[in-house]
């Protein structure tokens, strides 16, 4: 890494240069790009990350928002971004995920609503289709292998230009999501819980953060209830609004975000588990968005 730019970028923030007394890579979490925690002479630690330009932004996004003080951009060169660091271990699969985290999605969520920083992908027609196709790419091989895979492969293929997405997308509001919150993003820091790794940040309903952030064990089958999504995270979101969504837009949101959700991680899915949960993701999503068009009538 550019050792001096990042130390001469915090510096000029903090009005002193920092002296480095130590520094180890880092995993877990952190798993993008070249990441290390580095400990300063003041007695703190830092994590210094090569980050995509999309997790740049989204950070100066989060840098914004009233209230959301973690995760927290300390400085940048380009690139490399210097974060607080937070040591603990990631939240388990099977435990409520801590009111904080849901409350900074809420306040991240209600601040850039109908909002779009620069430089994070918007989630429109065109990205879906994009996203269709970059997972049929693992779909067709898994198919090749499981032949029993093929009716995956076509209803993703129809799905890419299904109009009940497009209308649903049109109708929703958009805001700064995390794009990948689930629970192995929540470090359970000593300090306190916070939802890291925001490099595939988009400008998507809220509903796709809050779908994933509530989702069943992945070890488990795909159909599993989630879990309910806290008053942490809507009564936030409704007090920062001023009212909380009507409920048929609610329901519209629900219903797209598990097509969504589910949708974007079926190309994982389709490398590294078993067709049965394959199959299972697809079912899930194909029901949604059967229920999907009866709730975009109602909004009429």
């Amino acid at each position: 890494m550019p050792q001096e730019a990042w130390v001469s970028a915090l510096a000029r923030r903090e009005r002193r240069t920092p002296r480095i007394v130590g520094r180890e890579p880092l995993a877990g979490g952190y798993v993008s790009g070249s990441v290390e925690r580095v400990d300063l002479d003041d007695g703190r630690s830092v994590v210094v990350k090569e980050a995509s330009a999309t997790e740049v932004a989204a950070m100066r996004a989060i840098a914004v928002v009233d209230g959301v003080d973690r995760p927290r951009m300390l400085a940048v060169s380009g690139r490399t971004i210097v974060l607080a660091h937070h040591d603990g271990p990631v939240a388990p699969a099977d435990a409520p995920v801590p009111d904080e985290v849901w409350r900074t999605l809420a306040l991240v969520h209600a601040h850039w609503r109908r909002n779009r920083p620069r430089g994070i992908p918007v989630v429109d027609v065109p990205w879906w289709r994009s996203l269709c196709e970059h997972v049929l790419v693992a779909l067709r091989a898994a198919a090749g292998r499981d032949p029993g895979l093929a009716g995956a492969v076509t209803a993703v293929e129809r799905w890419a230009e299904d109009p009940r997405i497009a209308r649903a997308l049109s109708a929703l509001p958009r805001t700064v999501c995390h794009g990948d919150a689930h629970r192995g993003n929540v470090l359970l820091a000593s300090d306190g819980p916070v939802l890291i790794d925001w490099g595939n940040a988009r400008v998507a309903p809220g509903g796709l953060d809050t779908t994933v952030l509530t989702a069943p064990d992945p070890s488990g089958p795909a159909d599993l209830p989630p879990d309910p999504v806290p008053a942490a995270y809507t009564g936030t979101l409704a007090d920062r609004l001023g009212n909380p969504d009507p409920p048929e837009l609610a329901e519209v949101e629900r219903e797209w975000a598990l097509v969504q959700a589910h949708v974007q991680y079926l190309g994982f899915a389709a490398d590294h588990q078993s067709s049965e949960r394959v199959k299972g993701m697809v079912d899930v999503a194909a029901r949604a968005l059967d229920r999907l068009g009866p709730a975009l009538d109602a909004l009429r």
